[in-house]
């Protein structure tokens, strides 16, 4: 999650210039209109817009549909189920967070231990309490999990940072855990980001302190908390933001760091021609000041190099909007003790335009690393603004542990400017309290992006310079009637060459003769959206996602003004998460001067799928046809469902505004040898799921991990006042976060749209999960 800070004056400044324009109604979606202008406020936002005190009071009881098994809590229950709830209850789905405060959790990330592979970790926004980092731990393959809050950061006045955001859990493969997130108050300005550490599985957690100095500067001593506090100065503090004046937004406000990402891999080997080949690059710790390299200490050096990267956004007088939103990167080589001075790695580019210094690519957001787990190979992709019409997804990389990085090289262009918009396309969207200008979907009003995320090939060889992205927006849909799909590029030049674009959701996808870029209303398709990817250590390719494609006909809906004309059609409302798979079998080489796909590069690819050209001015795709629009592109993943049942996301939280901004899915983050509970893989190339040892789920299977709204109920709303209850988060609002194993190449859809489904459009909240005082039958 991310919010606003000073940077919102300036970004009210951008949307009121663009405004004063005007716009022909033809014109709409096209880039002389307000819509291309007020794009790069998508990125910003943030709990602070949705994690507010202001919640439901009421509430004692509500449904728990995913909680199961005899070594858990089972609280009195006075409540009775009702139909949701019932049918919830069946298959395998696993809800992770296993509170009972009847609050919202969202934005999911999930790892497996490489050491011990029936241990998985997870993480999300939890709201039980403000917003902090909800964790999950699990040692049995995620039948059950031990569900808490991360203790917050402390800082120097002896306060805390009261909210966090943006979850990350991760392994290295000494079997370390670790948690990242962005941390901040929501009565001023101060921020920071941090990583906390697990040496037991995810049970128990270091807890980050920015240092206090014990001497002036240049000193580099200090000290965390009180007189006698053991632990090191700035241990897990990747930045720090104070507030001098101590007002929210208030003219000495600082920047903001948000929507950090946290990956681990080998430091790589040295390329000096002077060193052994096979020696890598000395570890390198940081003072906690100053952020001087200096000596490690060699009982904390980690085994893995730990690298997060962020959006930093600042005010800049001398930008184009007067604020920059710029990729930084900072990596820990003591197990997150200490971490590097931040750097830029957004850098500049002649295809970025729009700013005050020649091609400066100062507009972006959704970075995500992946380090290969040999060679120590680092990329990292994100999602750029800094263009005349479309976006772009670019790519950087790094050989060298993060000391020298290049790129920026495109991706493919993003065409996410035609969604529809809260408070201009859907008025009903910002009536029920979502920002105005965030992008929505048809028939509902959470706001969704376009941001995905990279990984590299795990394989050494031929395919260790291989990486692979997923990511999905609006090209054959549009604002009038959005079919979002999900889209797979891959390069096996190391980033700088790319292919695509491959249509991953197999579903009828097909915009015809509409323009784009127009409200052209219609059925084009369903929404897929927040996908997620990771690959195993035999090259099969997982990918999670949102998907409405099971809802083809429903009408009815707990807010009617989102479904009826000119907002929504019939279907397309009622979501399921899914999972796709494909094997890359096989790679060959393709450069800037490859004029054409080598067969040994086609897997996965759609028949239509080209090399992306690297291009030397910024682009421009125009309002015409573009490539991932029909049948050619339509690649060979398989399609199945994961989750049991649908899940109405217009319980999901505040009125339904707010679902997250992601989804995970993941594999072992390195080889394993199937001796830790995920299986033997019997010398097999088959992927046909074997079980392995202590009730693991083979090499065959990747885990799913999403926000899901089945335990949510209607709360009203303002055209029902006899059941309407106000609050920023009405009492029976909610999400959990589920996890389930998957096989992504199997094929499967049948019996998930089970003919019961009418019940989850419209569930009201239970009349007994509001305590009254009449009928308690109080004796004493």
């Amino acid at each position: 999650m991310k919010r606003f800070i000073s940077v919102s004056l300036g970004l009210l400044t951008l949307v009121a210039l663009f405004a004063t324009l005007g716009t022909a109604a033809t014109d709409r979606g096209k880039l002389v209109n307000p819509r291309k202008a007020i794009t790069p406020t998508s990125s910003l936002g943030g709990n602070n817009d949705y994690g507010d005190q202001n919640y439901g009071t009421t509430i004692t009881e509500c449904p728990q549909a995913g909680l199961s098994g005899k070594d858990r809590e089972h609280p009195l229950d006075r409540r009775q189920k009702d139909k949701v709830e019932q049918l919830s209850e069946g298959g395998d789905d696993v809800r992770a967070n296993t509170d009972y405060s009847c609050f919202p959790q969202n934005e999911t990330s999930i790892a497996i231990n490489p050491r011990v592979q029936r241990n998985l970790l997870s993480s999300q926004n939890d709201y039980r309490t403000l917003s902090r980092q909800g964790f999950n731990a699990s040692t049995d393959n995620g039948n059950s999990f031990y569900s808490a809050e991360l203790v917050p950061l402390s800082v120097p006045n002896g306060d805390i940072l009261d909210a966090s955001g943006d979850p990350v859990s991760v392994f290295d493969r000494a079997g370390i855990g670790y948690e990242a997130a962005i941390n901040f108050n929501r009565t001023d300005d101060e921020n920071a980001i941090t990583v906390q550490r697990s040496t037991n599985g995810g049970f128990t957690w270091t807890r980050p302190c920015v240092p206090i100095r014990t001497a002036p500067a240049p000193s580099e001593q200090g000290r965390c908390g009180g007189v006698g506090d053991p632990r090191q100065p700035g241990d897990g503090v990747v930045t720090y933001f104070d507030d001098p004046d101590g007002v929210n937004g208030g003219a000495t406000a600082p920047p903001f760091d948000d929507k950090e990402w946290i990956a681990t891999g080998p430091r790589p080997f040295t390329a000096s021609a002077t060193d052994d080949p096979r020696k890598r690059i000395d570890p390198v710790c940081f003072t906690p000041f100053s952020r001087t390299a200096t000596a490690c200490d060699p009982d904390v050096v980690g085994v893995d190099r730990l690298y997060v990267t962020w959006t930093r956004f600042a005010d800049d007088p001398s930008a184009q909007f007067e604020f920059t939103a710029q990729i930084l990167l900072s990596y820990s080589d003591d197990q997150a003790r200490s971490w590097s001075p931040p750097r830029i790695i957004s850098a500049s580019a002649p295809f970025c335009a729009n700013a005050p210094f020649p091609g400066r690519c100062d507009l972006n957001q959704f970075s995500v690393p992946t380090v290969h787990p040999t060679t120590g190979l680092l990329g990292v992709a994100f999602e750029n603004f800094n263009t005349p019409g479309e976006n772009q997804y670019l790519f950087v990389r790094s050989r060298d542990g993060g000391t020298t990085i290049e790129g920026p090289f495109v991706i493919t262009p993003v065409f996410d400017i035609n969604y529809p918009l809260s408070g201009v396309d859907r008025i009903d969207c910002s009536q029920r309290g979502q920002q105005r200008f965030r992008s929505v979907l048809t028939n509902t009003c959470f706001r969704v992006n376009s941001g995905g995320n990279t990984v590299v090939d795990k394989r050494g060889g031929a395919f260790a310079d291989d990486f692979y992205l997923v990511m999905s927006d609006n090209r054959n849909g549009t604002f009038g009637s959005s079919n979002t799909d999900v889209f797979f590029f891959k390069s096996t030049d190391g980033g700088q060459t790319w292919i695509g674009p491959t249509r991953v959701n197999n579903d009828r996808s097909d915009l015809g003769t509409a323009d784009r870029d127009s409200g052209t209303p219609g059925n084009f398709g369903n929404d897929q959206w927040f996908p997620w990817m990771d690959i195993s250590a035999k090259g099969v390719i997982a990918v999670g996602f949102h998907d409405r494609r099971l809802d083809t006909d429903s009408t009815r809906g707990e807010w009617p003004m989102s479904r009826a004309a000119p907002n929504g059609r019939p279907g397309n409302y009622l979501a399921w998460f899914w999972g796709a798979g494909c094997k890359i079998k096989s790679t060959t080489l393709v450069t800037p001067s490859s004029t054409s796909i080598p067969a040994g590069a086609k897997d996965c690819l759609a028949p239509g799928a080209t090399i992306q050209p690297q291009v030397t001015a910024p682009q421009d795709p125009g309002s015409g046809p573009v490539q991932g629009q029909g049948a050619a592109f339509l690649g060979p993943f398989a399609n199945s469902v994961i989750s049991d049942v649908p899940h109405n996301l217009d319980y999901s939280f505040r009125a339904g505004i707010f679902m997250g901004d992601y989804n995970n899915v993941a594999y072992p983050n390195v080889p394993g040898d199937g001796d830790h509970g995920h299986g033997h893989d019997h010398g097999d190339d088959d992927d046909d799921g074997d079980q392995g040892h202590n009730g693991g789920h083979g090499g065959k299977k990747a885990v799913g991990f999403w926000t899901d709204s089945r335990n949510g109920r209607g709360s009203g709303n303002p055209t029902n006042p006899e059941t309407y209850q106000p609050g920023r988060n009405p009492a029976c609002e909610q999400a959990d976060v589920f996890v389930d194993w998957f096989n992504p190449l199997s094929r499967h859809s049948s019996g998930k749209a089970a003919h019961n489904q009418e019940a989850f459009l419209v569930t009201p909240c239970p009349a007994d999960a509001m305590h009254k005082t009449k009928g308690d039958d109080d004796d004493d």
